[in-house]
């Protein structure tokens, strides 16, 4: 399955012409695509790591074949070894690029349909720790961002929106002094240098996303419509 149609279509009639009874599922939602592949009983599945705004990453997916003993493998063009550890965490068989021959698929396939991994135990090992110790450095630098205060909040976001002090204590009605205060606190809790820094760390952590995802769906929330 693919978000693509095309491309699905594409390689179900090239494994079709190889001899493989292959059908495309369409990615509608999570649920409808776990309910028409476990109705066409596979031997096993070949799943787009994204698959659209609708559905997201497939390692649920993935997870849930593989409780049904379905062999599943990922095709991607993403390179990431972080999404690959994902992928493999998830218990696919393995992750086959996206510019993979028709050959490399069918090769694929029937290992993983015998039971084979496709990525061997020293590597599986070394993806899932890297991706170990990145959710260990991201919990950390998380756990940062818990420290602030809901002002520190505020201005911590009004500086990664550009605002500068002044104009931060404009819009706050509160005195330059007062914001440069809860902005050194800002900067010693988040253990940064700089404003720079700080906006920095915001956006890698995920932290900007996040509070702007929560401020749209408090305001949502209380839309009388």
């Amino acid at each position: 399955m693919d978000d693509h149609k095309l491309l699905a279509e594409t390689v179900v009639q090239l494994l079709q012409a190889s001899g493989v009874r292959a059908v495309a599922v369409t990615p509608v939602s999570v649920k409808q695509i776990l309910e028409d592949v476990l109705a066409e009983e596979p031997d096993g599945v070949l799943i787009d790591f994204s698959l659209g705004a609708d559905v997201g990453t497939t390692t649920p997916i993935v997870s849930e074949l593989v409780r049904q003993d379905i062999p599943t493998i990922v095709v991607t063009g993403n390179v990431d070894p972080l999404v690959h550890a994902e992928c493999l965490e998830a218990g696919a068989a393995g992750i086959v690029s996206k510019g993979s021959s028709v050959g490399e698929l069918l090769d694929a396939l029937t290992k993983a349909h015998q039971g084979k991994r496709l990525v061997d135990d020293p590597r599986r090992q070394e993806l899932l720790s890297m991706l170990r110790k990145h959710r260990s450095a991201h919990r950390r630098a998380t756990a940062r961002f818990e420290q602030l205060s809901p002002r520190e909040e505020q201005v911590l976001m009004q500086i990664c929106n550009g605002l500068s002090a002044a104009e931060i204590a404009e819009t706050s009605y509160v005195s330059v002094a007062t914001v440069r205060s809860q902005i050194r606190a800002i900067l010693m809790k988040l253990d940064v240098s700089s404003q720079l820094a700080a906006v920095a760390a915001a956006h890698s952590s995920g932290w900007v996303e996040r509070t702007r995802s929560d401020s749209s769906n408090l305001a949502m929330s209380h839309d009388p419509a």
